[in-house]
């Protein structure tokens, strides 16, 4: 049976025995991933299968040349090294902004909000005396 997630056409058979315990695995598997049937989580399996080989996750190109340079400059041996960098890199520099600048950044939001107020107050105000 064919369905919509298997886009070649499936002319080879595989026969694999499976465990019991692996078998529950493979449906639980295939639940996760919404499979309609035991055929296509184990497509699903093969499928996830080239970013398990790659041991890495799968990354927007633009990240991925950034990544690459920080292996180039030499602040990272591989890929997986450059993105722990990156995101260790990224939750202090969120930390920081949550406890350094995040106040002025509520303060200057509060002041832009009561000045969009009071403009549309006084646009209301002068529609008044405009129309009267």
């Amino acid at each position: 049976m064919r369905t919509a997630n298997s886009a070649a056409r499936a002319d080879r058979f595989l026969g694999v025995r499976l465990t019991p315990e692996e078998l529950e695995r493979l449906d639980r598997f295939g639940q996760s991933q919404r499979s309609p049937s035991r055929s296509e989580a184990v497509r699903a399996l093969v499928r996830a299968a080239d970013q398990v080989a790659l041991g890495q996750p799968e990354i927007p190109v633009g990240l991925q040349h950034h990544l690459e340079e920080i292996i180039e400059d030499g602040w990272a041996h591989d890929m997986g090294e450059a993105l722990t960098l990156v995101r260790s890199m990224g939750f202090r520099e969120l930390s920081r902004l949550h406890s350094e600048q995040m106040p002025a950044l509520r303060k200057a939001a509060r002041d832009g909000a009561a000045r969009r107020a009071g403009r549309r107050g006084a646009e209301r105000e002068g529609r008044g005396l405009l129309e009267r």
